[in-house]
């Protein structure tokens, strides 16, 4: 799948050389009730190599340079898989889907046997000590306080499972997430790019979205 980046018109000098779009993986299972940002979290999917597989096969197909894996798969070799990526022409990683959009139980058993939102923060370091730029997905405080100790250059908001019950969450409902997770990250110490999630029709007006973001990662469409 393609998650088109846009940003708004005082960011993109600044971002002159952000990829326009993130490539992930595709839920396997699709149906019209489920939106393709919960379907992905299915433990059904493939996992990171199959999509490092595809891009090392034919690196144009590697949207520009930015892929998303789920970092916390206990069968990731980095270092090789850093190598083919490298090769590959890909310059961003970032950590989705991530573990993080998970409801609270369900992450602490992930946490219990070591496959959890720490797990993906340090591959994303490793990443950048191989010469990776890295987005991190924030969906909280914690997390975005949690994100910012590894110097992300950008950190990417994303609504929770949970938050996809009643359907797409609403810009008032992302605006109040884009706004803790900016002040956490603030806090911390941390200062960069600052994504948010938007549907089409939103990401082609600026005017929409939350003042604290520099613009938006739109809703995922197949590629």
């Amino acid at each position: 799948m393609r998650w088109r980046i846009a940003l708004r018109s005082q960011s993109q000098g600044l971002w002159a050389g952000l990829p326009p779009e993130i490539l992930t993986i595709a839920p396997r299972f699709r149906h019209e009730s489920m939106p393709d940002e919960v379907g992905i979290l299915l433990p059904t999917n493939d996992g990171p190599k199959t999509l490092v597989d595809a891009i090392a096969g034919s690196p144009d197909r590697s949207g520009h340079g930015f892929l998303g894996l789920f970092l916390a798969s206990p069968f990731l070799n980095l270092n090789l898989e850093g190598r083919r990526l490298t090769n590959a022409r890909v310059s961003w990683i970032t950590n989705l889907p991530s573990v993080a959009q998970q409801d609270e139980d369900f992450l602490q058993q992930l946490a219990d046997v070591g496959l959890d939102y720490n797990r993906e923060l340090e591959c994303l370091a490793r990443f950048r000590a191989h010469g990776f730029k890295i987005a991190v997905v924030v969906t909280n405080r914690i997390g975005a306080a949690a994100a910012a100790a590894i110097a992300p250059e950008a950190m990417i908001v994303l609504p929770r499972i949970a938050d996809f019950a009643a359907g797409f969450p609403s810009m008032r409902q992302r605006g109040a997430a884009a706004q803790a997770v900016a002040e956490a990250a603030q806090a911390a110490g941390w200062s960069g790019l600052l994504l948010g999630l938007a549907d089409e029709r939103e990401a082609d007006h600026e005017t929409l979205w939350p003042e604290r973001l520099h613009g938006v990662l739109c809703r995922p469409r197949p590629g």
